[in-house]
């Protein structure tokens, strides 16, 4: 019984990541969660039935949850979490709010004070990127782009110039047509297509854009169509080394990085990266600043 003056305890919301394909990639976590929550909320509820059954969740109480319907559905989980419930957001796969609903959720309960906790686990976007062989110390994800060519266009633009390796998300129909589009805005980069990611029919083609464009198509005359989720991991803009440096501005550039805590070895590299300088001139130039 609550106390005189005792404020009523609210609920989390449990933010879950749930398996990308394989069932036996949930977490001992997600399943303790998904076991004990008042109420789970899902994308589709009929894919999420399937991953309550896999681990013998019963007795659970389920509603549906996507951007359709929101609005509504938002204001009941928030006093359903006043009230105390915990409640578990799940999205049909992967982490929620990427390139899922829930962001309208999450902004509401952060306005009211309600905890939130997530339970980390697979993610699409970021198994692709481990696999392709691009940079991966700086990346941007896109996700999903418009549908109409111009607005593609558009976005391929605002994004070429920029030196980080790109993740987009796409459906199989579109991604020839999209891969077009990248090798005329971006160049021909390299590239990685990641398909089916933890499931049987996992696959992933490495090369130029071109060269990719073309397995799909030479697949595509032999009745061969693309199928299945789709991740594509696009190189991002060469950057090209400075030539002509001043030697003061490089002393100074590498005083900063000693300063900040970053050892010779790794702030050598950082400086290496974007000016044209060999490491004996670096090396005399760092003794200068009498740190070694």
């Amino acid at each position: 019984m609550k106390k005189a003056g005792e404020k009523e305890k609210k609920g989390v919301l449990y933010i879950c990541a749930t398996p990308i394909g394989n069932l036996q990639d949930a977490s001992f976590r997600l399943v303790d969660v998904l076991n004990n929550a008042d109420l789970i909320i899902a994308e589709d509820t009929r894919t999420t039935k399937k991953l309550l059954s896999k681990y013998e969740i019963r007795g659970y109480k389920i509603e549906s949850y996507h951007d359709n319907t929101a609005e509504k559905k938002t204001q009941d989980i928030i006093q359903k979490l006043k009230s105390g419930l915990d409640v578990a957001l799940v999205s049909e796969s992967g982490v929620p709010l990427i390139s899922d609903p829930g962001f309208k959720l999450i902004k509401r309960c952060i306005e009211e004070n309600i905890d939130l906790s997530p339970i980390p686990g697979p993610n699409a976007a970021l198994s692709a990127l481990v696999i392709s062989g691009l940079p991966v110390d700086n990346f941007l994800f896109v996700g999903f782009l418009p549908k109409t060519d111009i607005k593609i266009k558009n976005k391929l633009e605002e994004i070429k110039n920029l030196p980080y390796t790109i993740i987009f998300y796409e459906s199989p129909n579109r991604t020839g047509n999209l891969l077009g589009l990248m090798r005329k805005v971006l160049g021909d980069r390299d590239m990685c297509l990641a398909r089916e990611i933890t499931k049987v029919f996992e696959e992933c083609l490495r090369g130029k854009i071109s060269e990719v464009l073309q397995t799909i198509e030479e697949r595509e005359k032999k009745g061969l169509k693309l199928k299945g989720e789709i991740v594509l991991v696009v190189s991002g803009q060469e950057t090209r080394k400075i030539k002509n440096f001043n030697e003061d501005a490089i002393k100074k550039e590498l005083d900063i990085l000693l300063k900040r805590g970053i050892v010779k070895k790794e702030a050598f590299k950082d400086i290496m990266k974007r000016y044209e300088i060999s490491r004996r001139k670096l090396y005399d130039i760092s003794i200068k600043l009498n740190r070694f």
